[in-house]
């Protein structure tokens, strides 16, 4: 019994799925926007080989910038203004990570 039981409820999950490969694509009007990117010239620094991760982020360009840092299991930060050729540093504690940066 069981056997028919586990067929049938495999059976339903390759149906399902099969229906969702044949969906229509998501319309560009309710696709979410994409993160606007950072230039080249901002670079990083992780450390996140303890229980609180620590990032610097480098402005290296020749005007200022309002960068938000994305975490992954956490909430990101606020925007935040970082000088040309300055730095800022944020840390966070397990389990949120880094996911990335925003420019605002």
């Amino acid at each position: 019994m069981l056997g028919k039981t586990t067929s049938a409820i495999a059976a339903s999950a390759l149906a399902a799925a099969g229906l969702l490969a044949w969906s229509t694509p998501v319309s560009a009007e309710t696709a979410p926007q994409a993160a606007a990117a950072v230039p080249n010239c901002v670079t990083t620094s992780l450390n996140d080989s303890g229980a609180t991760d620590y990032l610097t982020v480098y402005n290296d360009c020749d005007d200022n910038l309002r960068i938000k840092v994305l975490l992954a299991y956490g909430p990101d930060f606020s925007c935040t203004t970082i000088a040309a050729n300055g730095r800022m540093s944020y840390q966070w504690p397990w389990p949120s990570r880094f996911d990335g940066l925003q420019e605002c």
